[in-house]
């Protein structure tokens, strides 16, 4: 079908007869070629009389096309004058044509005439006409002519703003061109104009973005343009599609107006709020490092100032800096609060290191792995200088001089206490055992304490979990062969000859073969043990179900971060291997329940230490003990007849707990043994706290939900909006806790038919402790124009999201309402 009879078909839905006056007679070929469904065509030739009696009084209600050859004849000579009126006449001129296939009124052939070219593209015809509405004025009509034109979703300014800076940066000129070519140019910066401000006699997109990057920028140059041109940067930020865009000019920006001059005298307090510039949080990043290095801040400003950069468009970029900061500063401060502290008793010792001193090497565990995620990047090289003298001196070294006062005092290691290792089956699987309930106990190889917390903290957020830690007293030494025998049932644990192969009644220790039949003899029930790779690899619904039926108690054992941290190429990665650790726990205990298990129990055969710059010569114990050794590492030694110095704390095997006639030196404090070849960073065998304290998680699986989301609320004084500006107070209704979750939320005034109309507010109310007052956080929301304008006088709502996971998108959290009374005096802005 030819175009003409494409736009008589549309015309037809709407009109019974169509006149149709070919004026030059050049399409007469055309008319006898058109075949219109349901209507009737008729060659007008001075058959008038005729024409009227057919389609009144024989077929009123059929369709009939009327073509008249030669132009249109006066009204006085026309005799169908009255049927012309009370329907429908078809022009063929490209204007009316345009018209009639758009479906517009005659009184837009002129908007037409004047962006022609706009109209000669197929798809430009074709998305417009998606896009136009009945009632759409001239200018609504040139709006959706530019969203056409620039290839958005939206039709809105800001957008359009936005997809031209994107083809700018990109070195595309078409935009330009087509604004040009389509004569939508002046309309273009017309309305730039009217709706902020902006003056120029040679406007441009990016003198028109210097204006908007300045106004708005803390410490930038203001201008003359409305406070809501700050919508094109807050919006521009929450694009999926154009915010890499906003970065990439805001970088160019930064050079041409000398960001970085302006941030040089800048303090943290006059910036902090900014969100414009990447080079604002490296002016924050490198003041705070300088500030947390020379200890002149508190803890509690770092964790303030970070929290306001935590929602800002760059922080993602820099969030490894900030975190490294914070736990920098955290570190030492709990290190000056906690390094000089008094020994009174082994068992107060460890429980006091338990409850809250393992947060220090958890702190430096955290700031190591996030500095190493920066790329260890220059601007923390100070800083991480000073963790590491801090973490080193003032806490391993003086905390475990201080503790080898008590280890000093031991005769005989305490094996047989609650938190002996050697009780932990008496202790935590013969419990659950006798209750006739199948355990799955997990071994994770040097899965220290302050690891188990972390673990223990995440799985209390994990909906439907149940977890709780406690601590327990490894085995001296403390090295993986003898904590793996500690941890299964026996009644003896002896040493072979000339090795430090453990055997538990009389049975070899090491290995899944070994372990499983020192279960099988000892425990009376059906027991087994297996890797963890080879429990993960098995499918959940068919074969991890049928292989969990066979048993009662399951121990599973997995290497990771013992093996990273034992070899002297990888022991830099150790903590990156706990943080892979602690993921991978999460997930074996997940696929424990889908395979009906409900008790777990994570447990580990002993600790480390571990310091990630070189060591000093100091850090070397020039032992010159002698006899026949079995087994040296830079912890401990193992053989007969050892003779030991002051540099080293012996023990009797019997002292140990250890059916063997052996002797065992241990360095005192945190030093090592010279071992040519050993890795000397990671260290496990002796008495430091965090060799020898490991956790006991308890976990179970629980039918009735276990985690809620914090709720938000907001403090509503009004429910009018009479400025451009509206000032909100947020609430956290409850402290965060394990069971309370944080809850992120992202807020926005909308009007009831979709429109945005402000500014969008993140923010992630995490806040752990502080009154009711504390937990306020404000936010001044910035209206679009379209506020005090279209919407004048309407309700409108505050509108609260929150993530869904594993998604980029937003679902609905709550709403609030309020009705929009802005005086027309808000439009001068500051006048």
């Amino acid at each position: 079908m030819n175009n003409i009879a494409e736009v008589l078909q549309k015309r037809f839905e709407d009109h019974r007869i169509i006149f149709w006056y070919d004026t030059k007679s050049e399409l007469l070929e055309q008319y006898q070629e058109i075949s219109l469904i349901g209507v009737e065509k008729i060659h007008v030739q001075s058959n008038e009389f005729e024409v009227k009696y057919i389609t009144h009084k024989q077929r009123p209600k059929d369709k009939f096309l009327l073509y008249f050859s030669g132009p249109k004849p006066a009204h006085e000579d026309n005799w169908l004058l009255d049927m012309e009126l009370a329907h429908h006449v078809f022009q063929t001129d490209p204007e009316a044509m345009l018209i009639q296939e758009m479906g517009l009124d005659s009184h837009f052939k002129d908007l037409v005439a004047e962006h022609i070219e706009f109209f000669k593209a197929k798809d430009r015809k074709t998305k417009l006409k998606e896009l136009l509405v009945e009632g759409d004025s001239h200018k609504q009509i040139r709006h959706k002519m530019l969203s056409v034109l620039f290839g958005t979703e939206n039709i809105s300014f800001t957008t359009y703003i936005h997809a031209h800076t994107a083809a700018y940066l990109d070195g595309n000129e078409k935009h330009n061109r087509d604004l040009k070519h389509y004569n939508l140019k002046d309309f273009y910066w017309g309305e730039i104009k009217q709706q902020y401000h902006y003056q120029s006699d040679n406007p441009s997109l990016y003198d028109f973005l210097l204006e908007v990057f300045n106004t708005h920028f803390v410490l930038g140059k203001k201008t003359n343009l409305r406070r809501d041109s700050k919508l094109i940067l807050s919006l521009w930020k929450d694009t999926i599609l154009y915010r890499e865009y906003f970065a990439k000019v805001s970088d160019k920006i930064a050079v041409d107006i000398s960001v970085e001059d302006k941030l040089y005298q800048a303090s943290i307090d006059d910036i902090i709020q900014d969100d414009l510039f990447r080079l604002t949080d490296l002016k924050i990043i490198h003041e705070l490092s300088e500030s947390i290095s020379n200890e002149h801040i508190t803890n509690e400003k770092v964790l303030y100032y970070v929290k306001q950069r935590e929602n800002k468009f760059w922080y993602n970029e820099v969030a490894n800096l900030y975190q490294s900061l914070i736990f920098a500063s955290e570190l030492i401060s709990l290190i000056r609060k906690y390094s000089q502290v008094n020994h009174n008793s082994f068992e107060a010792s460890t429980q006091q290191y338990a409850d809250t001193l393992f947060e220090i090497d958890q702190c430096y565990r955290k700031f190591v792995w996030y500095y190493r995620r920066t790329n260890q990047n220059r601007i923390l090289t100070t800083i991480a200088e000073k963790v590491e003298k801090v973490y080193t001196n003032d806490w391993l070294l003086t905390y475990n001089n201080n503790w080898q006062a008590i280890i000093d005092k031991l005769s005989a290691w305490p094996n047989e206490p609650k938190s002996g290792q050697k009780r932990f089956f008496a202790n935590y699987v013969k419990p659950i055992i006798d209750k006739k309930q199948r355990l799955f106990v997990i071994i994770s190889d040097a899965f220290r304490y302050e690891c188990g917390a972390e673990l223990t903290k995440r799985l209390q957020s994990e909906n439907r979990y149940h977890a709780t830690i406690s601590h327990a007293i490894s085995s001296l030494p403390s090295y993986t062969q003898l904590g793996m025998a500690s941890l299964l049932p026996h009644s003896i644990l002896s040493i072979q000859d000339n090795s430090d192969i453990v055997l538990a009644d009389g049975i070899v220790s090491s290995g899944i073969q070994g372990r499983t039949k020192i279960l099988e003899k000892n425990v009376g029930i059906r027991a087994t043990a297996i890797k963890a790779e080879e429990f993960m690899k098995l499918n959940t619904v068919k074969e991890g179900r049928d292989f969990v039926k066979q048993y009662d108690l399951i121990y599973i054992y997995h290497n990771r971060i013992d093996k990273v941290g034992d070899d002297k190429i990888s022991e830099d990665k150790v903590f990156e291997a706990v943080d892979d650790e602690i993921h991978f726990l999460i997930e074996m205990l997940k696929k424990i329940t889908n395979m009906n298990g409900n008790n777990m129990i994570v447990t580990a055969d002993h600790g480390f230490m571990y310091q990630h710059s070189d060591l000093d010569e100091s850090d070397y114990n020039e032992s010159t003990h002698s006899g026949e050794i079995w087994k040296e590492n830079r912890r401990f030694v193992i053989g007969k007849n050892l003779k030991n110095d002051a540099s080293t704390k012996q023990f009797k095997g019997a002292d140990l707990g250890i059916a063997s006639d052996i002797d065992v030196l241990i360095p005192k404090s945190i030093n090592r043994l010279r071992i040519k070849g050993a890795g000397a960073r990671f260290i496990h065998g002796g008495a430091s706290m965090q060799e020898i304290i490991i956790p006991v998680i308890k976990i179970t699986k629980i039918r009735q939900n276990t985690t809620t989301q914090v709720e938000v609320d907001i403090i509503k004084s009004t429910d009018r909006i009479t400025t451009n500006i509206l000032s909100v107070s947020f609430i956290q209704t409850e402290l965060v806790s394990e069971q309370v979750l944080p809850r992120a939320i992202r807020a926005s005034i909308y009007a009831e038919d979709g429109e945005l109309l402000s500014d969008q507010f993140r923010y992630n109310f995490d806040i752990q402790e502080g009154t009711e007052r504390l937990r306020e956080v404000k936010h001044s929301f910035q209206l679009s124009a379209k506020a005090s304008n279209k919407y004048k006088n309407q309700r409108v709502k505050l509108v609260l999201e929150e993530p869904l996971e594993e998604t980029s998108k937003w679902k609905h959290y709550k709403d609030f309402y309020y009705t929009l009374n802005i005086s027309f005096t808000n439009d001068f802005d500051d006048f």
